[in-house]
């Protein structure tokens, strides 16, 4: 039985005492964790370059700022243009070991190592380089460590224990006939959410919907992070994605786009002056432009 159908029969009560209401292990369930983790790796894989445009929304501190965003990745480095009323607000770069963000709206040049603190005031969201590209080409970070997997309700589970009291739980799901018929070879698991955690609890919720096929590699078009103790809900909506696209040899240059643009060193001991643009504006914005990627 799919578990469409007995989602439907349990809304109908006529499963109740069955254990299908709870959503039943698969058939042939996978017991070894890094096979589960190997189809995201798998998909990390294939997704090394992209190019996508869409819209993003990020609830923060300022209140709600939202705009058009280019995304440019080659991994490990990453590129987010945003746009707002047809200008280009903000050029954001990294090459994962630094962050260099244009704001052409305040006529600013921002440069700060690539780490969490840096990446709260030019991005808005406290994550390291690597797990903003990664979120935003579609997938988890996966963190090393100790890992074990269970079956909860109707997805799988990765529980992974790091160092340091950093820890990580990625939720998989697979389609109803892999859950009814296919052996754990045969099961290409995608994750829909993961919970980062860290000493202190639950440092990040990040979910992935709306997935698509891009030439046999799934993708999802909404992303979303939410990091309640420092006040931040990111959500990219991504209506068009290029998979290996050609890109300029110049896209992710950290060097400042325009002499015009006034430079300055950001720290976690030394904020920026005026509030960066981050993901987007509400208003209306200059119109120096960014170095052309689209």
């Amino acid at each position: 039985m799919s578990a469409s159908l007995r989602a439907s029969f349990c809304s109908l009560g006529l499963l109740a005492a069955l254990s299908a209401c709870s959503g039943s292990p698969p058939r042939y369930p996978i017991t070894d964790p890094q096979m589960a983790l190997r189809a995201v790796r798998d998909r990390d894989t294939r997704v090394q370059r992209l190019r996508a445009h869409g819209s993003a929304d990020h609830f923060g501190a300022q209140g709600r700022i939202r705009g058009e965003v280019f995304v440019f990745v080659s991994r490990p480095s990453l590129r987010v243009d945003t746009r707002a009323f047809g200008n280009t607000v903000s050029s954001i770069v990294s090459n994962g070991r630094t962050f260099a963000m244009a704001d052409f709206q305040h006529g600013a040049f921002y440069t700060g190592e690539a780490r969490p603190c840096v990446a709260a005031q030019l991005l808005g969201v406290p994550l390291e380089a690597g797990e903003v590209v990664a979120l935003l080409a579609g997938g988890p970070p996966l963190l090393e460590g100790d890992a074990r997997i269970r079956w909860d309700d109707d997805h799988y589970v990765v529980d992974i224990a790091g160092e340091g009291g950093r820890a990580e739980a990625v939720e998989m799901t697979i389609t109803d006939s892999e859950h009814d018929s296919a052996q754990p070879a045969q099961q290409h698991p995608r994750p829909t959410r993961a919970e980062l955690r860290d000493r202190q609890g639950v440092r990040a919720v990040l979910t992935f919907e709306d997935y698509t096929d891009l030439a046999g590699t799934p993708f999802p078009r909404r992303v979303r992070v939410v990091m309640e103790r420092d006040n931040v809900d990111l959500m990219v909506r991504y209506s068009d994605v290029t998979l290996d696209p050609e890109l300029p040899d110049d896209a992710f240059s950290t060097e400042a786009p325009s002499d015009a643009l006034q430079a300055q060193t950001v720290t976690c001991e030394v904020p920026a002056n005026t509030a960066p643009a981050s993901t987007a504006t509400t208003s209306s914005a200059s119109t120096n432009p960014a170095p052309a990627a689209h």
